[in-house]
């Protein structure tokens, strides 16, 4: 790219890394912007992403009608791109939270007669009333996990970025440790190509249930 380009970084990558490249890039006289997505491919497709952004300000300002396109709307964390990325890990991490308590509350519920889909309506239709919850409940319920939105080796991913970020700020992270363990025991039960939501069979297999 030229100098006096714009680049803006929609991956999910590490923080130590988006500081490198906003150095490199500066180095270059080229703007650097993290902006990774909340939101699957449907999301996109109907631009309705929401779009995490950190970097120069003015350099947003002239990308914001791309964005546009792409999202609902634009969520500014500041000048230092690994901001964004921060970001994105933190709720990417939330939403892997959600994922094995609904995985673990299942098979809880399975364990005493009561059918996993009839728990995951109720508990996305109050407690955890948003869309991705939904998504990921009736996943859940119906043992679906193929073709993976998000496979659980990229959740193994997301999971080790976030505990590198914490670990660079000595922020103690060990429900983030205990979601790795569940994606690696279905990493390792052959698994890994499956939706994250997998978490669920492997929640089954340690209570007994499969």
């Amino acid at each position: 790219l030229p100098a006096g380009s714009v680049h803006v970084n929609m991956a999910t990558v590490s923080v130590q890394l988006a500081r490198e490249l906003q150095a490199l890039h500066a180095e270059r006289g080229i703007a650097y912007l993290a902006a990774p997505v909340l939101g699957r491919e449907d999301v996109a497709a109907a631009g309705a992403l929401n779009i995490l952004a950190a970097g120069d300000a003015d350099a947003l300002a002239r990308v914001q009608p791309m964005l546009d396109v792409l999202g609902q709307k634009t969520w500014y964390f500041g000048h230092a791109p690994e901001r964004a990325n921060a970001v994105k890990l933190a709720a990417n991490l939330c939403l892997a939270s959600a994922i094995g308590a609904m995985a673990e509350t299942a098979a809880l519920v399975r364990g005493h007669g009561v059918e996993a889909g009839d728990f995951l309506g109720l508990l996305t239709s109050t407690l955890f009333a948003t869309p991705a919850c939904q998504g990921y409940g009736r996943l859940i319920a119906e043992q679906r996990f193929q073709p993976a939105g998000f496979k659980a080796t990229l959740g193994r991913k997301d999971v080790d970025l976030a505990l590198s970020a914490g670990q660079a700020r000595q922020v103690p992270m060990p429900l983030a440790a205990l979601l790795r363990d569940s994606l690696d025991e279905a990493i390792a039960a052959g698994e890994g190509e499956l939706d994250w939501a997998v978490m669920a069979n492997v929640a089954a297999r340690r209570a007994g249930q499969r």
